[in-house]
């Protein structure tokens, strides 16, 4: 079968008279004239509309305007309103302008971010470290450290920060493997060094182990570290138990290890050839001459701090006292085992004792007390010893130290705890004055003064309430409290 071929057929004739073309042609420049004019009337009611409404807000300055322009772009840029790079513009630039329109410009400010010691500086409008590192796609892990502007800072913190970031520090933690003999963990750390990731994990390390890495080998990424533990053993001298750790093989090794040092006729028990092993105890046998290191207790003192703030009589320990320690060393001589002579060598004060900060209150607050005279307003109440004493029980001597005659409503106390003329309310006695005083005690008290016809046996602690007015001297400070 041979292929049949179809010749291509055309849309278009292959002649057009002469009256088409001028048809064609006529149409043609009607619709060109019809553009023309729609353009020219579109561009004339723009001319003729009236400008639109529209408020611009830069950082927190707002202004009101009226334009003609047709986006945000051109709105901000008839208005004088550069925007720079990171500023955020709300709407976008290409958006239309429409009737009351709000455009906001949120200038950007520079933020220094330092991520494992590789600094950048953006310009961005977030204020929050948080929304900062997030723009720029930094991950915040719970073990990593995070300091913003110099403050540490943990990841609830970074999401509330009160104040613009200006530098935030990010250092990843790393995966810090420890092998200890046949124990083995993993932790995350951001310590600069091994030593330091060990100290955080509460690994305890000997002067005689061996670490590797070295613990001063800074920490880079993830890294293993093992440790070969050392022999224990306990060497016994010089009137000391030391347990130490060694990785020698002797008991020669072990003293050297220790910085145990035999000299002259020393020895030790066993032999300095002794194969070493685990939890050996080893004696060493000075001939010679001894140190032994004697601590003293160096007492610590109270100290007492006025309070404005606490009231008064109460009080409150600011710092508890701790003891110093004074260490002697006494040198003893031995001859032929025998000791022959004991001098103290030297002696010096190990750790300061650190006084014990009390502080007492002198903010002084009114109340009122009830009496049956009437509420009566009061200053300081105290807790006092009361004993009574009348002229007959002083030998009929009835003149009082400030000279009152004694009488009932006459107390006696130190004065330097209540002073002279402080009138006071004592339940079940009444109303005095203080005007006299006695033998001091060992505890805050007062004498209740009567007449020879009426007094009352006492013998019985009482509240005593210092009555108003608050004399111009007080002691804020009571004995016989502590």
């Amino acid at each position: 079968m041979s292929d049949i071929q179809t010749p291509p057929v055309s849309i278009f004739p292959h002649r057009l008279n002469r009256r088409m073309v001028a048809l064609i042609t006529a149409a043609l420049l009607v619709v060109g004239c019809a553009v023309v004019c729609v353009g020219a009337l579109l561009t004339a009611l723009l001319q003729s509309a009236p400008p639109l409404p529209v408020t611009i807000i830069v950082g927190s300055t707002a202004r009101q305007a009226v334009t003609h322009a047709a986006t945000v772009a051109d709105l901000l840029n008839e208005a004088g309103v550069a925007v720079n790079a990171g500023d955020n513009v709300t709407p976008p630039l290409s958006s239309p302008i429409t009737p009351h329109l709000l455009v906001r410009v949120e200038r950007s400010r520079p933020v220094t971010i330092t991520v494992d010691g590789v600094p950048q500086t953006l310009q961005t409008t977030f204020a929050n470290p948080f929304d900062i590192l997030k723009s720029v796609g930094v991950t915040v892990g719970a073990y990593d450290r995070v300091q913003v502007d110099g403050t540490a800072a943990s990841l609830i913190q970074l999401l509330v920060w009160p104040v613009p970031a200006t530098q935030i520090n990010v250092q990843h933690a790393a995966t810090v493997r420890i092998n200890d003999g046949s124990r083995e963990r993993t932790i995350q750390t951001t310590s600069a060094t091994i030593g330091e990731a060990l100290f955080e994990a509460g690994v305890t390390l000997y002067l005689a182990d061996t670490v590797t890495p070295d613990i001063n080998t800074p920490i880079t990424g993830d890294t293993t570290v093992t440790i070969q533990r050392s022999r224990p053993v306990t060497i016994i001298a010089d009137g000391v138990s030391l347990e130490t750790r060694s990785q020698g093989t002797t008991v020669a090794s072990a003293l050297t290890d220790a910085g145990v040092t035999l000299l002259g006729l020393d020895y030790s028990i066993p032999a300095e050839d002794s194969p070493l092993r685990p939890g050996m105890h080893i004696r060493v046998i000075r001939v010679t001459e001894t140190v032994e290191a004697r601590q003293d207790v160096i007492p610590f003192e109270t100290v007492y701090q006025a309070d404005a703030n606490l009231e008064l009589d109460q009080r409150r320990v600011l710092q508890e006292g701790q003891n110093g320690i004074r260490r002697t060393n006494i040198r003893i001589r031995y001859e032929n085992g025998s000791e022959v002579s004991r001098e103290e060598e030297s002696s010096a004060v190990v750790s300061e004792p650190v006084n014990r900060v009390v502080a007492y209150g002198t903010r002084i607050v009114l109340r009122t007390i009830d009496t049956p005279e009437g509420p009566r307003e009061y200053w300081r109440k105290l807790r006092m010893y009361a004993t009574i004493y009348y002229p007959e029980a002083l030998g009929g001597d009835a003149t009082t130290a400030t000279g009152r005659k004694l009488t009932k409503g006459v107390v006696a106390s130190d004065p330097d705890v209540i002073p002279y003329g402080t009138q006071l309310y004592v339940p079940d006695y009444g109303v005095g004055v203080m005007a006299d005083t006695g033998m001091p005690t060992s505890r805050l008290w007062i004498d209740l003064g009567y007449d020879d016809d009426n007094w009352i046996p006492w013998s019985r602690w009482v509240e005593v309430y210092l009555l108003t007015p608050v004399p111009e001297e007080i002691n804020y400070l009571l004995p016989y409290t502590d």
